[in-house]
């Protein structure tokens, strides 16, 4: 730290880094370095499978919260929503988690009571919620619905199946027949008499015309009247003609019913191959009859079910992080940079890829022997670029990991303190038998989100000079904040 004005660049550097990344955190994140505003009310759940902390509390589509904190009470899941200050909340309000799409994300709606209702304050609770519809609740209906099908199908086939429902069947189209025929010759036997009344009033008509001058209005007045009713009349005899002559013809449903001999067998073939259908399904026989009959088949059709299930929830579990992290060394006044990808696919486990900048470069060591004199060549690559690809697994509140670090094997150890916001780490690799193991202790504290800040002592038994103390900070985004970030950004057009 001899020269000031280096010390002075690389402060104003990692400065304006600290802030710039603090920034992009707030934007991805919704970060703020106050508490957001609202106030808390408390609603508990049966099940808050794949919801998370921080998604969107929504009435009718629009945003007016966030979830704050998710955690088990009394073997229910207890989730803590943070409802914005301007937002009237009353106690008889429902909460329900839904999702977004078909397989996308969860969030919690809120459906609004009476407004008369007293307003929830904080730290209430909602006591209206709302289960979710899974897949074996919907089975369930599905199997109550096909055992109903059946039902009906063998009442049906009791009442219409057999020689006796075709025997009352043909009864009933023998006696409609009878009764069209009957009424087809009442019409036309009454045909000639309602002319001769027609032709009566006509001639009783006249009589009065001539006899009525005193009360001629009158007469007149009743003649009109008679006048239109035998219109009508004419006029509905005709419309029963025509229908009793469409049905002697065998039009219509009703004329093939009483006149075709075809219509009446294909009924019956209709209602045979029911019952036909009906008893391969009562048999167990084709994919319905298993269904419905062999408990195998339902059996591996819910084994089936819970695979698809346990698959989507080792879908929520998976993630990934991509993380950045700059180093200050005190001893070179250099900055050591790293770019990690670290793959979750438990909550327990993950992997972790990295690509270094490491100011002391990479060092090649060469021997060449000449007469039995073996001399040592070192060259260092200032340029060159290392690697680390490391498996960990975490036990309660100890991580270990092992792999390689730095481009040569080593293991690590990790203790997370403070529900992971402090996490201490030391590492061990480079074991070159010609010189001291590469030490590193640090401490890293996450104050924020996707913000954290770090230190500790780099190579701390190096014999060769090269431990150094150092300070720095990092930037890390989960998958979905890498994809909303991605989604903001503007394309040029």
């Amino acid at each position: 730290m001899s020269n000031l004005t280096v010390e002075a660049k690389v402060g104003v550097f990692v400065v304006i880094g600290i802030l710039i990344l603090t920034y992009m955190s707030m934007q991805v994140g919704g970060l703020s370095f106050k508490r957001a505003k609202g106030y808390d009310v408390n609603v508990y759940f049966d099940s808050a499978t794949g919801l998370a902390e921080d998604v969107q509390v929504e009435i009718a589509g629009v945003e007016i919260g966030r979830v704050r904190k998710i955690s088990l009470e009394n073997g229910k899941a207890l989730v803590v929503l943070r409802i914005n200050p301007n937002v009237r909340l009353t106690k008889d309000v429902k909460a329900v988690i839904r999702t977004k799409g078909i397989l996308g994300d969860k969030y919690v709606e809120l459906v609004q009571g009476s407004p008369s209702a007293p307003p929830l304050k904080e730290g209430d609770s909602i006591v209206k919620t709302v289960p979710t519809t899974d897949m074996d609740t919907l089975i369930i209906t599905l199997g109550e619905v096909a055992k109903n099908i059946n039902k009906l199908t063998n009442s049906l086939v009791n009442v219409v199946g057999g020689e006796k429902g075709e025997a009352s069947l043909n009864s009933i189209i023998e006696n409609v027949r009878e009764m069209v025929e009957t009424l087809n010759k009442t019409v036309q036997k009454n045909n000639d008499d309602i002319t001769n009344i027609i032709a009566n009033l006509s001639e009783f008509s006249e009589t009065l015309n001539k006899i009525g001058n005193t009360n001629r209005d009158d007469i007149r007045g009743i003649i009109s009247n008679v006048r239109k009713a035998s219109e009508k009349m004419e006029v509905l005899i005709a419309g029963i003609n025509d229908i009793t002559s469409k049905i002697n013809q065998g039009k219509g449903s009703i004329g093939k019913l009483v006149n075709e001999e075809e219509t009446v067998d294909n009924l019956n073939k209709a209602f045979a191959s029911l019952k036909t259908i009906t008893d391969k399904i009562n048999s167990g026989e084709g994919s319905i009859g298993k269904l419905i009959n062999e408990d195998e088949t339902v059996e591996n059709i819910n084994k089936s079910l819970v695979s698809i299930n346990d698959y989507l929830q080792k879908q929520d579990e998976y993630k990934t992080y991509l993380d950045y992290r700059g180093e200050y060394l005190f001893d070179s006044d250099e900055v050591k940079s790293y770019l990690s990808l670290r793959i979750q696919p438990k909550e327990d486990k993950y992997y972790l890829l990295q690509i270094l900048d490491d100011p002391s470069g990479k060092e090649k060591v060469t021997d060449t022997t000449t007469d039995g004199t073996t001399t040592r060549t070192v060259e260092t690559d200032k340029d060159a670029l290392k690697f680390s690809a490391q498996i960990a697994k975490r036990y309660y509140d100890i991580g270990l990991r092992g792999g390689l670090f730095e481009s040569t094997g080593g293991v690590a150890l990790d203790y997370y303190l403070f529900s992971d916001s402090l996490t201490l780490s030391l590492e061990a690799f480079d074991f070159d038998p010609d010189r001291n193991a590469h030490l590193k202790f640090k401490a890293d504290y996450r104050p924020f989100k996707h913000i954290y800040l770090t230190s500790g002592f780099d190579d701390f038994i190096s014999d060769e000079g090269k431990e150094s103390f150092f300070i720095g900070a990092g930037i890390n985004f989960a998958d979905d904040d890498i994809k909303s970030l991605l989604s903001d950004i503007p394309i040029p057009k």
